[in-house]
């Protein structure tokens, strides 16, 4: 017998005990899909982030104080505080002073327009704050701020003499006060004064009068003399 013949013959007994071993529950190979796996892909998109960095300006000192809004820093530069007004002509001395006080011997930085104290302080809002300094038409609003805080309080120059005002305007004269009358003084008449006695002289005779120019001698003149008067009636040598 040959083994084709042999494998003929045999193959319905295997397919015999397939089936036989299926009835039984005998345990099916199981196959098992893989799970699939998706592949996910995140994008990640990098952003790069700029910092700026920003340089503070170098401390500088101030060379001179101009007038109440104006600095001169060392080199020259010469600075007008941002957002104050013109100091008017009643204070401005005073606001000269108090910048003078406020920078001398002080490091300070000028930022723009503005000069930062060396605790970070506005300069010009300091001034605003003690009334030393008038906010321009278009300040910013911190400085009107500070403003307010010094017109409220009277600071500087909104308390006396200034008020608020630029100038001051020249006290009114006094009122006219016609001079008083002129006072009446007494003056006493005058009291007659007594003639002074006349000068003495004496005459000899009646000759010697005749021949001076002076006879007839009336009692009571120069040289009269009872001696004179013979007849007595008060004419000496009247012939």
């Amino acid at each position: 017998m040959t083994a084709a013949e042999v494998t003929r013959r045999s193959l319905p007994l295997l397919v015999f005990a397939a089936l036989a071993l299926t009835a039984c529950g005998a345990p099916s190979s199981t196959v098992r899909s893989a799970p699939s796996s998706s592949a996910v892909t995140t994008t990640t998109s990098a952003s790069t982030t700029t910092t700026a960095t920003t340089t503070a300006p170098p401390t500088v000192e101030v060379a001179e104080v101009v007038d109440g809004r104006t600095v001169t820093v060392a080199g020259g530069r010469r600075v007008v505080l941002a957002g104050l007004a013109e100091p008017g002509a009643c204070w401005s001395s005073a606001a000269t002073d108090f910048l003078r006080a406020a920078v001398t011997g002080k490091q300070v930085r000028v930022v723009g327009d503005a000069v930062l104290l060396p605790d970070g302080v506005d300069l010009a809002v300091l001034a605003l704050e003690q009334g030393m300094a008038r906010a321009g038409q278009a300040a910013a609003a911190s400085f009107t701020a500070a403003q307010a805080v010094a017109q409220a309080a009277g600071r500087g120059l909104w308390g006396a003499p200034c008020a608020g005002a630029d100038t001051v305007a020249p006290p009114p004269p006094p009122p006219h006060t016609p001079p008083p009358p002129p006072k009446e003084t007494y003056t006493p008449p005058a009291q007659p004064v007594a003639p002074p006695p006349p000068p003495s002289a004496y005459y000899a005779n009646c000759a010697a009068a005749r021949a001076a120019g002076a006879a007839p001698l009336r009692i009571g003149e120069p040289g009269y003399r009872p001696a004179l008067d013979r007849d007595g009636d008060g004419v000496a040598c009247e012939t």
